[in-house]
Parts: structure tokens; sequence; C-alpha cells
């Protein structure tokens, strides 16, 4: 077995973490009104690291981050990048007394599901691997969501409704309680093709592949699809063919050992 293998399964079983770049500090007298009308968490109730989605006007997703509490302010650790989230949130500042500092922190999300911030990033996986331990474990990037409803991609639970008025607000309260018609699902590579694409099963559009990327396993990708596509149908896009799975992928339970059959 190969190193990025093993440091794969590594990972898949829970150990080891990951470091992003750019940590972003937001301070001043209204930093905590201005963040509570622009994220989809409630403040009041934050006493650890969260995560937090910046939604548009049409509740779709536009940024993501996780939150932690710092006694100057807030800091925002990105899920994309530094300059698209200061970007999202520049956006928005008129007359609020705030400042933002991009500080050259490191992001750590572990393996295990802990995150925290660090000054350091020694012993970090490799961030090559990154995209493929999300990929079998179903778990998003920003770029996978971005321009979605929060319950297209399983993400309510970033959503503390009976806040307040924030960006993207009045689609949430509208969809409280409703099942919306899409939902995050995996892809495995029948035909090889590309992403994003529109998929369509038996000639009629169902969703979007949103990546794909070669594995140990195959062509293994994501997708959001409308719920009424049932899981092992198959679907057609971007010049491939696929078979819908459910997530995380079986494949998130390996072990670095290889089946003999």
């Amino acid at each position: 077995m190969g190193r990025m293998e093993r440091l794969l399964a590594q990972a898949l079983s829970g150990e080891g973490f990951f470091a992003f770049p750019g940590v972003l500090l937001l301070r001043g007298p209204d930093a905590f009104s201005f963040l509570q009308g622009q994220g989809t968490r409630d403040l009041r109730r934050l006493s650890g690291p969260s995560g937090v989605l910046f939604l548009n006007h049409k509740g779709q997703i536009e940024e993501a981050a996780t939150l932690f509490p710092h006694p100057e302010g807030f800091l925002l650790a990105p899920w994309g990048s530094l300059e698209g989230l200061e970007r999202r949130l520049r956006r928005y500042i008129v007359f609020d007394q705030v400042e933002l500092v991009a500080l050259p922190l490191f992001r750590l999300l572990h393996a295990d599901g802990r995150e925290e911030v660090g000054e350091r990033a020694e012993g970090a996986l490799p961030a090559e691997l990154y995209p493929l331990y999300t990929l079998l474990k179903g778990l998003p990037l920003l770029s996978d969501i971005q321009g979605e409803l929060p319950q297209s991609v399983g993400l309510l639970h970033l959503v503390d409704y009976g806040k307040g008025c924030y960006v993207g607000q009045e689609i949430m309260a509208r969809t409280e309680g409703k099942e919306v018609p899409y939902r995050l699902v995996g892809l495995r590579a029948l035909e090889g093709g590309e992403a994003p694409a529109a998929l369509t099963l038996e000639g009629k559009r169902v969703g979007e592949a949103k990546r794909l990327l070669e594995t140990p396993f195959g062509l293994l990708g994501l997708a959001v699809v409308r719920k009424e596509v049932p899981v092992g149908a198959e679907v057609e896009g971007g010049g491939g063919r696929y078979r819908v799975e459910a997530l995380p992928f079986k494949e998130a339970a390996w072990s670095g050992q290889r089946s003999s059959g």
C-alpha cells in the first residue's frame, strides 16, 4: 500500500488532521450585531466552534466558515478561500463599526470531526488528500454547495430558526418544516464523464453532478438530485453514466485492506 493510501486509511479511521491557512478576525463595536445579521447561526447560543453559512437573498449558499469565539470578537475560518469570505462580508458593511483582519493562523480540521485554530500546521495530513477524504465521507466542499439551499445539501443543522433577521432569512422562514425537492447523493461511474454537469434520468433533468474524482476505488462523485431519484438509479450527464449511491460511500469504512474477492 502506498503512502497516500496509507494516510487515507488513517484519516478515514479518524486519525490525523488537515490544516488550512488563513483565518479572518471580525472585531469592532458592531461585530456581534453585524455577524448576527449575516450568518445562519445564532451567536447568543455560541459556546464553541460552529459551522456557519452565509446566504444570498434567495437563501442560496454563497460562503461558509467555521466560527470561533474570540476575546476581540469572532474568528472565521473559511471553508473556501479567505479572499472569497472577506469579499462576501465586506459587501454588506455600510455604517457598521467592524474591522476584518486576516491572520496567519490555520483552521485545523481533525479527522474525528473536531476543529480548532492553530498557529502551525506541522504534522498535518497532505492537503491534496482532503478532497478524496471528504468525497468518501460524503462531506461537500464549498464549491459543491454554492448556489444551493442548505436543505438540499444536508446542512439544515447549520441554520438557527428564530434568531432574527439575516441575509436569506425570509426564504429560510418560508421553507421551515417543508421538504425541499433535492438531496445530496454519491455517484459511482459506470462510464466516465465530466463535472459539473446536468444529470438526466430517462431523458428528464433530475439534478447536477457537482464533482468527480479518481479514487483507489474508481471514479466517484457527489451530486444534488431530485428526491424521487432512488438509490441505485442510473443517471447520465457530462458524457458519463453513473449509479446513484447513498452517502457516505461504503469505502469510507476502508481500513487499507483490499478485498481478495
